[in-house]
Order: structure tokens, then C-alpha cells, then sequence
């Protein structure tokens, strides 16, 4: 993707004045990551800011277990807030991204967006818009882990992946291990639940791949698991 077309997919550049447009221009870097490419790990220094065009990036925290659970997603048009924040107060990244899918972004250098954040109003609405957005995905993560059962939550997820953004799907490609990551759980446990789902008749477990059966099963609010 050319530099000008990401920028184009952010409202904060399209409404920008022709002063700041033209610097945002100068000053971006084009960028791609592969899927599987780490963009940050947990500790490093946050020397740059991107803007993501095309792709998806997973952050998450992980244990000393090794078990992850995913914060949120980064996608076309969004910007990751812990990297502006950790930008802004000079902190080491507190946790990983990575790709999903193959990616490409603009890449901002740390100090000129911090001079950019002190100068311009359309870039600090950016930030407490993403930071807004986040928090609430945030707040929302929590009280899925505090108050609903890993089967709800389990189920949940499943529904959100197969009704795919109002383009339903049959079947969908994603491994237990994932699955485990996502939702801050064991793999054991994910399996084990998603066994009781194909026992029930709501899905078809093969390798990497999970198919919808039954899709009245998989609603219940309370899954007999």
C-alpha cells in the first residue's frame, strides 16, 4: 500500500489542515510485517509509532507459565495505544504484539508524534479516541474473566468468529492453542470444552479446524460443560 492511501483511512489526516498533512507525508515510513512477525515484545523501548493500513496485530501479556491471554486487537485504521502511551511517558512496552496477518503501516518517529501530540489538536483527539475505545475493550475483558464462565465465554467467542462481522462462516481455521491464548485459558481446559461442544452435536473438531453444526446448541446461555 502507498503511504498517502493508509494515511487516507484515518479521519484525524483527512481533516487535518494541508500544513500537517504534508508533514504527516514527509515523515512517515512505510513498514510491513509478516504474519507471525513480532512488532513488540514485552521491554522494548518505544522508539516509533505506526499506523496500521492493511492486517492485525495481537497484543497480549504472557505468564511466567507461558499462558497468554489476548488484550486486544490492532486493525486497519486504529493505532496501538500502549505504544503512545508507553511513547508519551518515556516506558518500555508492557506487553507483545504481534502479527496476525501480513500487515503494512506508516511508522512515525517517537519524538516528532510526541511534538505532534503538544501541537496539534487533531492528533491528540486520535489518542483519547484509541484510548477510549481501549479501555472499554479492556473493561470489557475483565468482566469476562471475573464474572462469566469459561464455557459462556468459550461459546461466545465461537459465535463471534463464525458470524465473522455479518459474513457467517461454516467453518473456521484455528487451532486450540489459539483458541487458549485468546481467552487466557489452558489449552486442557479449551480442548476439554470444546470436546462436550461436539458431544452436544454443536461442532466438528478436526486438525486446525472447527466446523458449526448446530448453531441453537452453541447459543444456550448455560452449556451443561
Amino acid at each position: 500500500m502507498e503511504k498517502i492511501e493508509i494515511l487516507k483511512k484515518y479521519s484525524f489526516f483527512n481533516e487535518a489542515d494541508a500544513g500537517l498533512q504534508k508533514e504527516l507525508e514527509q515523515e512517515a515510513i512505510g513498514a510491513k510485517l509478516k504474519a507471525g512477525d513480532f512488532y513488540f515484545f514485552e521491554g522494548d523501548a518505544c522508539s516509533q509509532i505506526a499506523l496500521l493500513g492493511k492486517g492485525s496485530i495481537r497484543v497480549y501479556k504472557q505468564g511466567e507459565s507461558g499462558r497468554e491471554i489476548t488484550l486486544y486487537h490492532v486493525i486497519s485504521g486504529e493505532t496501538c495505544i500502549l505504544t503512545a502511551s508507553c511513547l508519551l511517558a518515556s516506558m518500555s512496552y508492557p506487553a507483545t504484539a504481534i502479527a496476525e496477518q501480513d500487515s503494512e503501516a506508516v511508522i512515525f518517529p517517537a519524538a516528532i508524534f510526541r511534538k505532534w501530540i503538544g501541537s496539534y489538536e487533531t492528533i491528540r483527539q486520535l489518542i483519547f479516541e484509541t484510548l477510549a475505545m481501549r479501555m472499554s475493550t479492556v473493561m470489557s475483558l475483565v468482566e469476562e474473566i471475573v464474572f462469566n464462565r469459561m464455557d459462556h465465554r468459550l461459546a461466545q467467542y465461537l459465535q463471534q468468529k463464525f458470524e465473522n462481522g455479518g459474513q457467517p462462516l461454516n467453518i473456521i481455521h484455528i487451532t486450540h492453542d489459539q483458541i487458549a491464548s485468546e481467552l487466557g485459558s489452558a489449552r486442557e481446559v479449551i480442548s476439554r470444552l470444546l470436546k462436550e461442544l461436539e458431544r452436544l452435536g454443536a461442532l466438528e473438531l478436526t486438525r486446525g479446524r472447527i466446523s458449526l453444526k448446530n448453531q441453537k446448541v452453541l447459543q444456550k446461555q448455560e452449556l451443561p460443560l
